[in-house]
């Protein structure tokens, strides 16, 4: 289940005569077959005819991790307590639909300055394709490109608190402490938070459609006991 299933891509044809070696084409609504040029994504020919079209998709990941979950650490020493929880996920993938939106160049929205590095002359090399309008080769469809892997290690939660000494009275304990929330994220991911959900259901899973990152916070804080 929650299994991606698109084209693989292999980068970017450098220029007309690397993808003229390589002789692959896409087929038109009316049967006639148009060649990749220079500045058009290398696709993956699974079945050997030449021509990238459905029958060449494959499992691209899924969106179900591995191992998931957490741990907790308290350390102590005289009045200073300091403690952190940790969350993780490990061999999961996310479809960045995102940067499909912002890098895809099919658009008239925004993009990335990461397109200012798109193909643009024979010879060049590069991981991203041409801009051409209404993108009739499907440089930017659902392929590989924007499958990205979704493992993290975030430090949730971290407390570091202290327990001021006073005399017996009136009230029991008084702590002086600090909480910081998602402070720090480790991930290869590209987009702005591996760890979400766009939608309840199953087949929602691993999508980030343009979600905002989870808030990061520091709080300061007193609590004194009656």
């Amino acid at each position: 289940p929650n299994e991606y299933y698109g084209h693989r891509e292999n980068g970017v044809y450098s220029s007309d005569a690397a993808a003229a070696s390589e002789g692959l084409s896409i087929r038109k609504g009316d049967g006639t077959l148009v060649p990749f040029t220079g500045g058009d994504m290398r696709f993956t020919d699974l079945n050997g005819d030449k021509v990238i079209d459905d029958n060449d998709r494959e499992a691209l990941g899924s969106a179900n991790p591995d191992w998931f979950g957490s741990f907790f650490n308290r350390f102590s020493y005289k009045r200073f307590s300091v403690n952190t929880l940790f969350t993780f996920s490990s061999g999961n993938e996310i479809f960045n639909y995102t940067r499909a939106q912002l890098e895809g160049m099919n658009n008239a929205y925004n993009q990335t300055e990461n397109v200012l590095n798109r193909w643009k002359t024979n010879g060049q090399v590069t991981n991203t394709p041409k801009a051409t309008w209404g993108d009739p080769m499907g440089n930017s469809r659902f392929s590989s490109r924007w499958i990205e892997d979704g493992s993290y290690l975030r430090l949730r939660t971290v407390t570091l608190s202290y327990d001021i000494p006073f005399k017996d009275g009136f009230f029991k304990y008084a702590t002086l402490y600090a909480t910081g929330n998602n402070l720090i994220t480790l991930t290869d991911y590209k987009g702005y938070d591996p760890e979400f959900s766009a939608t309840e259901s199953v087949f929602g899973q691993g999508v980030d459609n343009t979600l905002e990152p989870q808030l990061r916070s520091v709080q300061i804080g007193f609590r004194l006991g009656l």
